[in-house]
């Protein structure tokens, strides 16, 4: 008997330690044959998360009996509770299914159409787009200036000072929009114009909620995260840098967020 207890003794501990011990967790991501990448992996009990790659490859801590929860745009959101066989293999497979909405039971008659895609393409005479790109005229393909970069090139165009022979000009006009602070004004404009249109550019690869649920912020405090993030002298940076690398920025900067006054406010 006291053989028997002890045994039941030393399995309850290592059961009990089994659950409290955290594992790396090795998963993958994938619809039918494709992987999935940058897909949102959240420990619901830890509240870390991570992203997948470009393989649709993923490590995230979890424990036993944890509950993950995989969200992707255009795929249906998927919640796996860690298993005591998922905890010892130390390995998860994930096969998402599309969000696909049925549009065969829909009635269009605009243009005499079925509702049916692969029937109305073949009725419907489109013609293609014209645009500059598609004419191949000169300068088709450079990037529209912003009103702020319009701004400093006409404040800050030419040479402090011209020669022309044994003459010389100077610029005044160049110099005058520098002494007044003109020219640092219209650098600063750009740079704000540059962080807001990454900041969109975040918002619409990760979408607010997901950044709430990764990040434990309430989806009414994204935007003033954001805000913080803009202040941040390395947030350009992150134009050059991958969706994972990218994310793990974010993560790192959510945790300073949450410690500021600007957060509990």
């Amino acid at each position: 008997m006291q053989k028997y207890l002890s045994f039941l003794i030393l399995l309850t501990t290592l059961l009990g330690f089994s659950q409290e011990q955290t594992k790396l967790l090795n998963g993958k991501v994938k619809n039918l044959n494709n992987d999935v990448s940058d897909v949102l992996i959240v420990n619901l009990n830890s509240k870390k998360s991570t992203i997948t790659d470009s393989l649709g490859q993923f490590k995230i801590e979890v424990k036993f009996k944890d509950s993950l929860r995989i969200t992707a745009v255009q795929y249906l959101t998927k919640e796996i509770i860690i298993s005591e066989k998922i905890f010892d293999t130390n390995l998860i497979l994930v096969n998402l299914v599309e969000n696909v909405i049925d549009l065969e039971e829909v009635t269009v008659t605009p243009y005499n159409l079925t509702g049916k895609i692969d029937l109305d393409l073949k009725r419907l005479t489109i013609t293609p787009e014209i645009t500059s790109s598609t004419l191949d005229l000169p300068n088709a393909d450079i990037e529209k200036m912003t009103q702020s970069e319009r701004l400093l090139i006409e404040a800050d165009r030419g040479n402090y000072v011209n020669y022309y022979g044994i003459a010389l000009t100077i610029n005044t006009h160049k110099i005058m929009n520098r002494l007044s602070g003109r020219t640092k004004a219209f650098e600063e404009m750009v740079v704000r114009d540059e962080k807001m249109k990454l900041e969109k550019e975040i918002i619409a690869k990760f979408s607010k909620k997901s950044m709430s649920k990764g990040f434990d912020i309430p989806e009414t405090g994204i935007d003033e995260f954001l805000t913080y993030c803009l202040l941040q002298d390395d947030f350009l940076e992150l134009s050059k840098r991958s969706t994972t690398e990218v994310w793990e920025y974010l993560k790192n900067k959510s945790v300073e967020f949450s410690q500021t006054d600007y957060s509990k406010d």
